[in-house]
C-alpha cells in the first residue's frame, strides 16, 4: 500500500512539472503570462532598436536608431516624428535617470551630443503631443566622466515636469578627482524653468501628484564627474521644495518610482515600498539580479523588465501579479492606467546596431484590478485523488 502511494505521489508531481513546462513554454512562445489572461498585442513593429521608450494616456512614445523621437497612438495608429538632432553627433548619455517622459499632453526628452572638443553636450527638450519640433529648455557641458554640468533624471506628471542638474568639478592639486560643486532641481509647468527651492543637487527619479522625488547626489571626492546618487531619496513637493518625506534604503539607489500614495525605490536586490506621505517602510520585494534600473508605477501597480519578462507588482502586497515572459529582450517597461507596455527586441545579425542587426517591436497587456498573484502551481497532493 506504502509503495502504491509513493508511486501515486510521483506520478502527481510528474504531472504537474509537466503542466507547468507546457505553460511555461507556450507562454515563451506566445508572450502571454504564464497564469493565462489575455494575450499581449503588437502595437507596432520596427527594424533597429528603440533607445528610449514611455507611455501615457494611450500613446507610446520612442527614440529610434536614427535618433528620431516617435509618438504614436496605440488605438488609431496615428504617428508623429520629431527629429532633433544630428545623429552623427548623439551619443548614449552618461547621465542618472530616464531619458524619455511622456505625459498626456507634453513630452520631455534628453539629448547627449559630442561637441567635437573632447566635451558631451547634454540638452532637454520639450514638446506639445502632436508636435513635428522640440523647444530646449536647458543644457550643459561636461567632459567624459569629468567635471562640467551634467543633466541628472528627468520625471513628470500631468502638471508639469522636472529634471535634475549636477554641476561637477576637478579637485584642486589631485590628478583624476572630481566632487561635486552645485546643481539643484528644476521644475517646468510653463514656458520657463524655475529652480526648486530648497532641493539640493540631485538625480530626478519620478513625480506624481505634485511631488518630486530625488536622490541627492555623493558631495564627496570621487574618481569619475558622474553624478552618483548618495544613498538617501527624498520626497520634495515641487511647487514650494518642501520636503514631504525621506528614506534611506538598503543598497544603491538604481531607480524609483512614485504615486500619489506609494514610493517604490529599487536597491540591494530588492524593491522596497513606502508610504510617500511618512516615509514608513511598507514592505520589500525581492528584485532578481537580471532586474533592469527601470520602474514605473500607476494606481497600486508598479512595473519592472528582466532579462526575458515584464513584471507587475501590486503595490498593496508587495506580490508579483504579474509576470509576462518574452522570447524577445525587453528595453523597456511602462505603466499606462492598467495597460502595460513594453518595448522589445531581437538581433537578427551581427555587426554594430543599426536597423539590419535588430528588429523591435511594441507591446501592449490589459491588466486586471487586483490579479491574483502570478505563478502556476499545482494544488492539492496525492492524498487528495481519488
Amino acid at each position: 500500500m506504502e509503495r502504491l502511494q509513493e508511486l501515486v505521489t510521483r506520478s502527481f508531481r510528474v504531472i504537474c512539472l509537466g503542466l507547468f513546462a507546457t505553460v511555461v513554454f507556450t507562454a515563451l512562445g506566445a508572450g502571454a503570462s504564464p497564469a493565462g489572461g489575455p494575450l499581449p498585442a503588437t502595437v507596432i513593429s520596427f527594424p533597429g532598436v528603440a533607445r528610449s521608450f514611455a507611455a501615457a494616456a494611450g500613446r507610446v512614445a520612442w527614440i529610434d536608431t536614427a535618433w528620431v523621437l516617435h509618438v504614436r497612438s496605440v488605438r488609431s495608429g496615428v504617428e508623429t516624428t520629431i527629429r532633433y538632432t544630428n545623429p552623427y553627433e548623439e551619443i548614449p548619455s552618461f547621465s542618472a535617470g530616464p531619458p524619455l517622459v511622456l505625459e498626456p499632453r507634453q513630452l520631455l526628452w534628453l539629448s547627449t551630443r559630442g561637441t567635437g572638443s573632447l566635451e558631451d553636450a547634454d540638452h532637454v527638450y520639450v514638446a506639445s503631443v502632436g508636435a513635428t519640433h522640440g523647444r530646449r529648455v536647458a543644457n550643459t557641458v561636461h567632459g567624459e566622466r569629468v567635471d562640467g554640468g551634467y543633466v541628472a533624471g528627468l520625471a513628470g506628471d500631468s502638471a508639469g515636469f522636472a529634471y535634475g542638474i549636477v554641476t561637477v568639478k576637478a579637485v584642486p592639486a589631485a590628478e583624476h578627482r572630481y566632487q561635486v560643486s552645485g546643481g539643484g532641481v528644476w521644475t517646468l509647468t510653463g514656458a520657463t524653468p524655475r529652480q526648486l527651492p530648497g532641493a539640493p543637487p540631485a538625480i530626478v527619479l519620478a513625480e506624481s501628484a505634485g511631488r518630486v522625488a530625488i536622490a541627492p547626489v555623493d558631495n564627496g571626492e570621487r574618481q569619475e564627474g558622474t553624478p552618483l546618487a548618495a544613498g538617501t531619496v527624498e520626497i520634495r513637493n515641487a511647487t514650494t521644495g518642501a520636503v514631504v518625506s525621506s528614506v534611506t534604503p538598503t543598497g544603491a539607489v538604481r531607480a524609483a518610482a512614485l504615486t500619489p500614495t506609494t514610493l517604490a525605490v529599487l536597491a540591494g536586490g530588492r524593491i522596497a515600498r513606502y508610504d510617500a506621505a511618512t516615509g514608513k517602510l511598507l514592505g520589500t520585494t525581492p528584485a532578481p539580479a537580471d532586474t533592469a534600473a527601470e520602474l514605473d508605477a500607476a494606481g497600486m501597480q508598479l512595473a519592472f523588465r528582466r532579462t526575458r519578462s515584464v513584471d507587475v507588482v501590486d503595490l498593496t502586497s508587495g506580490r508579483i501579479s504579474k509576470l509576462v515572459p518574452t522570447s524577445w529582450r525587453p528595453a523597456g517597461v511602462a505603466l499606462d492606467g492598467l495597460t502595460l507596455a513594453w518595448v522589445e527586441q531581437r538581433r537578427i545579425a551581427p555587426g554594430n546596431v543599426s536597423n539590419k542587426t535588430y528588429t523591435t517591436r511594441i507591446r501592449t497587456l490589459a491588466l486586471q484590478r487586483g490579479e491574483p498573484a502570478a505563478g502556476a502551481r499545482c494544488r492539492g497532493t496525492a492524498r487528495d485523488l481519488p
